[in-house]
């Protein structure tokens, strides 16, 4: 997470100045002591103007969870659903592999009419008139007995790929998790620092107002009243900005997980967990075994190893010739409906029904045929060039996923010890800060110091205030990151 809150703290007082005394005493208010050591207050979306309403006409917002949130990721992400829709297409692939064992099946008929005249032999010059129907029917089926000597390579491709893309999915889901987590956390920063901002609003209001006094009755220069002027415009235009930065960080985190950006909904500070991880989860090298073990995007990257390989044998086995046995069983009839010679029909002789004939008369065939397509050789050489450059290119792949699983532990850890710096520094930062506004308000109360002391004594206050906020999440979604890094869901909770 970037630094964000430096813009507002450059120019913003700690939200605590906001008990500031009446306009009638010369003292500043000292601030209040820290409230976000352990937590970040959940504070709602700063609105954008709408029409005044009263409280029947307008419905109370639904409350929104980081669980829910990531539970409703799972379910809607784009990319949760691109993966899972990729698991279906593997599926049916690995389907279609079986189609190579199946034999074939053939059924055809016909029906003929042939009609006209013609001359029947040379001795019979005369055209005879004719008209003669048939009818057949033929059934055929035949197996390739050694179809499943070649179809076995690509079913083991098939299911290995489906495999992968499960694995993906699943890796998918944590990536989903992960990113959902930053974007709801960093709304939660996000309304921490627009209520420092706002309340810098105010405290600065409040400080023009006591100057004014002051420089009426003659007790301060004019010149305090133009800086801190100057130092309220600042301060709302921080306070703005913050306004802006939440309202497109909640924008995008309802786009992460399909919810319409108008519809009014509130962030829910979740639990932040702030408690340092066991050492164990800072040796790098035995973090990173575990998850060479755990991670499943390196599971998808070896089991692709295991389908390009298999793809290599369907390739190989391409050029295979084929061992066939087969059966057909076959009928025909024919009819003469005539056969006119000079007007008299010679067909005198009775004839059994066509549909009869085709039913009495009938022929069953077995037969078995070997045979070789001479292009299967070209065309399985080129597929096996092609699969060779495609387990190669798994093979690569898969190192490069090791080397990113190492990596991704290696970053995480850093950043968790640094987040965990942090949060010690910040704490340390506040605490001086705070004094140090002290010191320097009582100095400029029996006029030992001036309102730019006393001002940039505010603004680092309130810059402490923000880095300490920021640096609470910052460690909470650090130790988020190292479970991912593991191969863990984002949300299971290390000790």
């Amino acid at each position: 997470m970037t630094r964000r809150a430096a813009a507002v703290a450059s120019a913003a007082v700690i939200a605590a100045l906001a008990g500031t005394r009446s306009a009638g005493a010369q003292r500043p208010t000292v601030p209040p002591p820290d409230t976000t050591r352990g937590s970040v207050r959940a504070a709602p979306p700063a609105a954008r103007a709408a029409p005044v309403a009263s409280a029947m006409d307008t419905p109370v917002p639904p409350a929104l969870t980081l669980d829910t949130a990531i539970a409703l990721a799972l379910r809607v992400a784009t990319p949760v659903q691109q993966a899972r829709f990729a698991t279906e297409l593997a599926r049916t692939a690995v389907t279609r592999t079986y189609g190579g064992i199946l034999p074939f099946v053939g059924v055809s008929g016909a029906r003929t009419v042939t009609s006209g005249t013609l001359l029947v032999g040379s001795r019979a010059t005369v055209p005879w008139d004719t008209r003669v129907e048939t009818m057949g029917f033929q059934l055929q089926t035949s197996l390739n007995l050694l179809s499943p000597l070649t179809a076995y390579p690509a079913i083991r491709s098939a299911e290995f790929t489906r495999h992968a893309v499960d694995l993906t999915l699943e890796r998918t889901r944590q990536s989903v998790a992960l990113d959902v987590s930053q974007a709801f956390l960093q709304t939660v920063l996000d309304s921490e620092l627009v209520v420092i901002a706002n309340q810098n609003v105010r405290v600065s209001q409040q400080q023009v107002v006591q100057l004014q006094e002051l420089v009426r009755v003659g007790k301060r220069p004019p010149a305090d009243v133009y800086q801190a002027q100057a130092q309220l415009a600042a301060n709302q235009s921080a306070s703005l900005d913050a306004q802006n930065r939440q309202y497109a960080d909640r924008v995008a985190l309802l786009q992460r997980i399909h919810i319409d950006p108008q519809r009014p909904l509130v962030p829910i500070t979740p639990p932040l967990d702030t408690t340092p991880l066991p050492a164990r989860y800072l040796d790098t090298t035995q973090v990173a075994d575990g998850a060479l073990r755990r991670r499943t995007d390196l599971q998808s990257a070896k089991t692709s190893i295991d389908a390009a390989r298999w793809g290599l044998r369907r390739a190989a086995s391409e050029n295979m010739p084929s061992l066939s046995a087969g059966i057909s069983f076959f009928g025909a009839g024919r009819y003469y409906d005539r056969a006119l010679q000079d007007g008299v029909n010679q067909v005198t002789t009775p004839q059994s029904p066509l549909l009869g004939q085709v039913g009495n008369q009938t022929a069953t065939q077995f037969w078995v045929g070997v045979g070789y397509n001479l292009l299967d050789l070209f065309r399985s050489h080129l597929d096996y060039q092609e699969a060779q450059v495609t387990y190669q290119s798994a093979q690569v792949a898969e190192g490069d996923v090791r080397r990113q699983v190492t990596g991704d532990v290696a970053r995480a850890i850093g950043e968790y010890t640094v987040a965990a710096q942090r949060l010690t520094s910040t704490a340390a930062g506040l605490a001086s800060a705070q004094a140090a506004y002290q010191l320097v308000s009582g100095r400029y109360n029996v006029g030992f110091a001036s309102v730019v002391e006393l001002l940039s004594a505010q603004a680092a206050l309130a810059r402490a205030q923000s880095l300490r906020a920021e640096a609470v999440v910052q460690l909470s979604l650090s130790k988020r990151a190292v479970a991912y890094a593991m191969g863990l869901q984002p949300t299971d909770r290390l000790p």
